[in-house]
């Protein structure tokens, strides 16, 4: 073989010898890509794990727990229960959107004020706590008295709700004590919240399905359950509901004796467009199913204009 022949060959071969394909990655570029995969993966599970906080508003300080990304959906529970109702459900639909569970003045973490404990203040603070969030029109969730509270909000506050979730609620009083002056004194708050949870399930129910709910009994007192309750009582917007123009999903169950399906298609009867979804259920469907409650909470979200 001639020389320059034999030396053309060898620079060549060199030359290839020292080329690495693009397509296959150094390991250098092969830990950077799993390092930068596992701190996104790291960002989401963040993201996707409630946490509580305080947030402080003119005069009162409320606790949020609060988890997800997307757009806001604020949860609000009712009478004898905490934003501890809804861990579940805050950071479920990320990252299309955030969830924030609020305790309301009085309940679970947030301060217990003297007074205010009913439903116009509770509107006032919700209004407030959104603004102090920077959240102009979310999607409200509310149980029981929570729906009722979000059925005053719609009305007060129509340019603050993109769409409404009402779920065992009524438009008009609901009575859950006959002897409300009593509460605390000479009656214990806890014995009057223990028999409103337990008759709010079906009867037969074993009661470790209501457990949790009871363990959160001794966040509120005697004063802010009368008030509560007594606000309840005085309640009645039915006949106003016709004003209320957001997209709204109305949950009940079949087996609830205080909000009634008939009360639930009554509601649905005043909101143009909204429905009805009706659960084999008692008062908390969330507890007793709280898979169909995320499934039909969802299919609802997702169907909302973006």
């Amino acid at each position: 073989m001639p020389q320059t022949t034999l030396m053309l060959l060898i620079l060549i071969l060199t030359l290839a010898g020292c080329t690495t394909p693009s397509s296959s990655p150094t390991p250098t570029t092969d830990r950077q890509a799993t390092m930068a995969r596992a701190r996104t993966d790291q960002q989401v599970h963040a993201l996707a794990q409630p946490t509580r906080r305080t947030v402080s508003l003119p005069d009162v300080q409320l606790s949020i727990l609060e988890g997800g990304s997307g757009d806001p959906v604020i949860y609000v529970h009712g009478v004898v229960t905490t934003s501890n109702i809804f861990p579940r459900y805050v950071a479920a639909y990320s990252p299309a959107y955030r969830g924030i569970a609020v305790d309301l003045r009085g309940y679970g973490d947030s301060e217990k004020t003297p007074a205010g404990s009913n439903i116009d203040q509770f509107v006032s603070d919700l209004i407030a706590l959104a603004d102090q969030l920077n959240i102009r029109k979310p999607v409200w969730v509310g149980v029981s008295m929570g729906g009722m509270i979000l059925q005053r909000l719609a009305l007060t506050h129509p340019d603050r709700v993109r769409a409404l979730v009402l779920v065992s609620t009524t438009d008009g009083a609901m009575i859950l004590d006959k002897d409300l002056p009593t509460i605390g004194a000479p009656r214990d708050y806890r014995e009057v919240s223990r028999n409103i949870i337990a008759e709010s399930f079906p009867a037969g129910t074993n009661p470790r399905l209501y457990e949790p709910l009871l363990d959160r009994i001794p966040t509120w007192n005697g004063d802010v359950l009368r008030e509560a309750l007594t606000s309840m009582s005085r309640f009645n917007v039915h006949g106003q509901l016709t004003a209320i123009n957001a997209p709204t999903l109305i949950m009940v169950g079949a087996k609830d004796g205080v909000a009634t399906p008939a009360i639930a298609k009554g509601i649905q009867s005043q909101i143009a467009g909204s429905q009805v979804v009706e659960f084999d259920t008692g008062h908390f469907m969330m507890a007793e199913n709280p898979e169909q409650f995320q499934s039909v909470l969802g299919a609802f979200l997702s169907s909302l204009p973006r």
